[in-house]
């Protein structure tokens, strides 16, 4: 069987390593009737397929299974993948349905382990050249379609603490920024106008020079782009200073989110024992300077932290070939050992990860004696090939447990459910006596005594005098003889009580005054006599008063219950009954 293999998958290039042989890598592009098609990573798990040039219509995760099981070859050697940290379960199911249909993939009809390449590679960087065992790692993978922070406990074997995928940070944009750069250059110079319609179709090529020329500034101060463009051909010049000042804006943006996932997960940088780069953006110097100074912590990376997700990988698949734990960390020395030795420009890297493989012998097929198992395992032994138990327990130890519990037993159990149902409902109906018992007392009528005042003045008449003779004329007239005025009588007082009952009650009071006034001249006099009545009503407020009645204990017996249980009740007396005249039993 051939070494354990372990793929990952990345935007930009797709990996295979394999325990004791050097990685490959391979750009994640296939070619679909001629026409390269690429860009499908990033559309794992969308059910929308891509269009090729031809109209052909694919699924994403069909074109990534394809590249995938290329690179695998046909092979019996267990397999780990390692995904992208960010993918959620819907994206790793459908990655799952579709190497189903892959037998290089999915042996035996069951997929390859998919693992979260933040794992695989802080194994690796654990493995060579080491991570501290406490605190906090902050592991930064730059990738081509975005960078992805990971915060994992080294105490706790690495496990992840939190990922977060920010995508304004990529190798794709990177690529762009510094195209842009070169463009305005050419245009400045009074080269052709680079948004012509004519240049279009030639930016894609000049947009991978400049990735080109990325990559050779990790290790070079300058490079030389080359620039065609219809009707435009020269050379550019762009040197490490060029590329940290298109660098420099998003990488501060970078370093602000790096400092507030750490808020967000209460940790402070003190916490932060070693921040780990990994992915093809990693080498690029600025990024690490720019880390070292900004945290104040180790940075640890590997000469070639493209690959160390495809080799924390072969670890996994490794483990699962081997039982044994113990030889994870030596699998991983291994693979980081010989990417140290092969550089990047020699045969031996451009090697495939399954040219290695020297196992070509054949499986021999088993020869020796049939094993079956008997029927009954707890009879007696047929064969010197049967396996006979030390112990066999007599089932009459546990046969005792086995039996249903019988009917008194559950008798209990019944009378304490229903005495606890007529409890409470003993306990309802008493409520509901409590609470409809109370109601709005009427005043009781009261009687007061009804005062009436009356004066009844007597009538005073003088009688006439009788006629006399008229006297002689005199010389002068007498005098007018004087008024005398008469005080009346006084009043007379008469008060009649009676019992009246009346709700509310009602005083009336009645005053009756005579005046008589009498004038003597020498005509008769005539006397007038006009009564005066005075009448004063008043009305009391009415007042409502609610009186509780008056309450007492009562004793209620519970089935089951040997107290009785005391209970407040209304203490409303029971009103006699009314006595009725019975009929006459002969009527007529």
């Amino acid at each position: 069987m051939s070494e354990p293999l372990g793929l990952s998958i990345g935007t930009t290039s797709m990996v295979a390593a394999r325990v004791g042989s050097t990685p490959v890598s391979r750009r994640s592009v296939l070619t679909v009737s001629g026409q390269p098609l690429g860009g499908f990573v990033e559309r794992a798990g969308d059910p929308v397929p891509l269009v090729a040039a031809d109209g052909s219509r694919h699924l994403a995760d069909d074109l990534i299974v394809t590249l995938l099981d290329e690179m695998a070859r046909s092979d019996t050697a267990p397999i780990a993948i390692a995904v992208p940290a960010h993918w959620n379960g819907a994206t790793l199911r459908a990655l799952r349905s579709a190497m189903r249909s892959r037998p290089n993939l999915a042996p035996g009809g069951v997929p390859a382990r998919l693992v979260s390449d933040a794992v695989t590679t802080l194994t690796a960087l654990h493995a060579s050249p080491g991570l501290p065992t406490s605190g906090v790692v902050a592991l930064m993978d730059f990738g081509g379609g975005g960078t992805t922070i990971t915060l994992a406990d080294a105490a706790s074997s690495f496990e992840a603490i939190e990922t977060r995928r920010i995508a304004d940070f990529s190798g794709d944009q990177i690529d762009q920024a510094l195209m842009t750069d070169v463009l305005d250059r050419i245009a400045g110079a009074g080269g052709v106008d680079p948004a012509g319609t004519a240049a279009v179709g030639s930016l894609a090529l000049l947009r991978d020079e400049c990735r080109r020329a990325k990559e050779r500034l990790s290790e070079q101060a300058a490079t030389d782009v080359g620039v065609q463009l219809p009707g435009h051909r020269s050379t550019a010049t762009v040197t490490r200073d060029d590329l940290e000042t298109v660098l420099d804006g998003p990488m501060t943006a970078l370093l602000a989110e790096l400092d507030d996932q750490l808020s967000r997960n209460r940790i402070h940088w003190s916490d932060v024992t070693a921040v780990a780069l990994a992915g093809g953006g990693a080498r690029i110097p600025l990024i690490g300077a720019r880390l070292a100074e900004h945290t104040r912590s180790p940075v640890i990376a590997t000469p070639q932290p493209a690959l160390d997700a495809a080799v924390g990988a072969a670890v996994f698949a490794a483990h699962a070939a081997d039982s044994d734990a113990q030889t994870g960390v030596a699998h991983a020395a291994v693979v980081t050992e010989a990417i140290s030795q092969a550089a990047p420009g020699t045969a031996t890297f451009r090697a495939l990860a399954w040219s290695q493989d020297q196992d070509t012998e054949d499986p021999v097929p088993y020869t020796g004696p049939d094993t079956y198992v008997r029927e009954d395992p707890y009879g007696p032994p047929t064969g010197a090939t049967d396996a006979v138990p030390q112990h066999v327990p007599d089932r009459s130890e546990y046969r005792a447990y086995d039996d249903e519990p019988r009917a008194w037993q559950r008798v209990p159990q019944l009378a304490f459910g229903v005495a606890a149902a007529v409890a409470l409902i003993a306990v309802g109906g008493v409520a509901i006596a409590l609470t409809s018992g109370t109601d709005e007392t009427q005043p009781s009528p009261s009687t007061a005594p009804l005062t009436a005042t009356s004066t009844a003045p007597p009538i005073t008449s003088e009688p006439q005098p009788p006629p006399s003779e008229l006297p002689p004329p005199a010389a002068e007239p007498p005098p007018a003889p004087p008024v005398t005025e008469v005080p009346p009588p006084p009043p007379e007082t008469v008060t009649v009580e009676r019992p009246v009952t009346t709700t509310p009650p009602t005083t009336t009071t009645t005053t009756t005054t005579t005046t008589t006034t009498t004038t003597t001249t020498t005509t008769p006099s005539t006397t007038t006599t006009t009564p005066s009545t005075t009448t004063t009503t008043t009305t009391p407020p009415t007042t409502r008063t609610t009186t509780t009645p008056p309450m007492t204990t009562s004793y209620i017996t519970v089935p089951f219950v040997p107290v009785p249980i005391p209970v407040q009740v209304p203490n409303t007396p029971v009103p006699p009954p009314v006595y009725q005249q019975p009929p006459p039993l002969f009527p007529y």
